[in-house]
């Protein structure tokens, strides 16, 4: 038999693509009755939207286009998110094909400038909306505030890293900027009044402006910086808010620092702000701040790393009445480098009765002054600078100190009572036990917001419209921990 014979010619299904198709759309069944997107625009329909109807002109009765409704537009940004979308030119593009977003528009498309502009123009329209959202939940005790915990987290600036130059720099190009708005009015009030012209003329401004903002940022940074034999500082001229920051991939890159406040019961995140100082030290009292705001009350308990914990946040959370537990993140001061141990200032005996320290050579340390620090008084002893000079044991005792006014040093820190209790308390077991819940429960939010969310990068430029970026993806986050928790109650 011939392979011909064996095997007969196979016949399939011709496929033709030279052809136009008409298809009848359900659009109602595009997606199911739970689909996030439905959940989402159910939702929004039961908030009071009122506070996003105020810029819009277009009314009943008079000319002019119709706009997009906000309750779209909030579930077409809150749906997006929700996918790890934040581009607006893609939500645009996806309209075309995307079920969720098909079925919210009715088959229309939205501009990506309508979606941009509405990201950032209503920051505190969005602010209102998410307490709302949260005093929904409150109500429904899915927020407890019995615990809370507080988190930061690094997210990248909408910025080149060459966009950072120094105070020279900016100057310049802030002078070639302003002479270029200047002859930009001057042939507007002359003949060119076209639109084209008149984008020019804004785009020539808004650079002037940043370059403004440059400038000022970082004549702050020179006046705040801490040595002076640092180099010069530099400012973005495209963002002057961001930050260079360390992330979390040990990387360091023009970043903003997004404070999280989560509650402990089933994982609402309560409070959020992006800050563009790299430290989390004074961002605690704040957040807590907020949450009163929000609440009209201060959670129990409030659990936050080392960065967090120092004497004024001990001591200020302590006068709000609220249980406090944090890693001790001060560092107390040795008694300098290269000093030998039988020197340290554990070696040194107390005389109470005279006030008065004995070093091991038999010198007497006497009170010199008191300074105070963060709440905490340290009270400091020396001994004659000439005694120490001429003594045998200097070496080891004060190796690196010149002695110009005092000779050796050992400093008694009296603490506030409220640090006092607090060390006790984390001392203990229980302490220690609770502290260990924080991980849990803080850096689960930022996990999720990354990697589910794809919150890595800023698409807004400032630290006003970086938090209110932050509260989008935050409340996208809430709204699925909801629907979740929802569904999980139902069943």
């Amino acid at each position: 038999m011939t392979p011909a014979a064996k095997f007969p010619s196979a016949r399939f299904e011709a496929i033709n693509r030279d052809q136009s198709v008409l298809h009848a759309i359900d659009v109602e069944r595009l997606i199911d009755d739970n689909h996030p997107a439905r959940n989402i625009w159910d939702f929004m329909g039961t908030l009071n939207l009122d506070r996003f109807l105020a810029d819009i002109s277009a009314v009943e009765g008079r000319a002019g286009r119709s706009r997009w409704e906000p309750r779209l537009l909030l579930s077409m940004w809150l749906y997006a998110y929700s996918r790890g979308i934040s581009s607006a030119r893609e939500i645009e593009r996806q309209c075309e094909y995307e079920p969720g977003l098909q079925w919210l528009t009715g088959m229309g498309v939205v501009n990506h400038h309508t979606l941009s502009d509405f990201r950032v123009r209503h920051g505190e329209q969005l602010r209102d909306l998410f307490v709302q959202v949260l005093g929904v939940l409150h109500l429904k005790k899915l927020i407890t505030l019995e615990r809370v915990t507080q988190d930061g987290t690094k997210v990248r600036a909408n910025v080149n890293k060459k966009t950072f130059t120094r105070e020279a720099k900016i100057r310049a190009h802030l002078d070639l900027a302003r002479r270029h708005v200047a002859e930009m009015e001057r042939e507007e009030a002359e003949h060119e009044k076209t639109r084209r012209a008149a984008a020019r003329r804004r785009a020539a401004r808004e650079r002037s402006e940043r370059l403004e903002a440059a400038l000022a940022e970082v004549q702050r940074l020179q006046e705040t910086k801490k040595w002076e034999k640092e180099k010069p500082c530099h400012a973005s001229i495209t963002d002057a808010d961001a930050q260079f920051m360390r992330t979390g991939d040990h990387g360091v890159a023009p970043s903003y620092n997004v404070q999280v406040t989560t509650d402990a019961a089933h994982g609402i995140i309560i409070g959020v702000e992006a800050s563009k100082s790299p430290s989390d030290a004074e961002n605690l009292i704040p957040a807590l701040e907020q949450v009163h705001e929000d609440f009209g009350a201060y959670p129990e308990q409030v659990i936050a790393d080392g960065d967090y914990t120092n004497r004024k946040t001990v001591r200020e959370t302590a006068e709000r009445e609220i249980d406090f537990y944090g890693s001790w993140g001060e560092t107390e001061r040795n008694s300098g480098h290269g000093i030998h141990p039988s020197y340290q200032a554990s070696a040194f005996r107390y005389d109470q009765r005279r006030n008065e320290f004995i070093c091991p050579q038999g010198e007497r340390l006497r009170y010199a002054k008191t300074q105070e620090r963060d709440g905490a008084e340290n009270h400091i002893f020396a001994a004659d600078r000439k005694q120490c000079r001429a003594c045998a044991a200097r070496q080891q005792c004060s190796p690196n100190n010149k002695m110009p006014k005092l000779g050796r040093t050992v400093s008694v820190m009296l603490e506030h009572p409220a640090v006092e209790q607090f060390k006790d308390k984390m001392a203990t077991e229980s302490g220690k036990a609770t502290y260990k819940l924080r991980s849990r429960i803080a850096e689960f939010p930022h996990a999720w917001l990354k990697t589910k969310l794809n919150f890595v990068r800023f698409r807004c430029r400032g630290v006003v419209n970086a938090t209110t970026e932050s509260l989008w993806v935050c409340l996208a986050h809430n709204l699925q921990r909801y629907f979740a928790l929802r569904q999980t109650i139902a069943a």
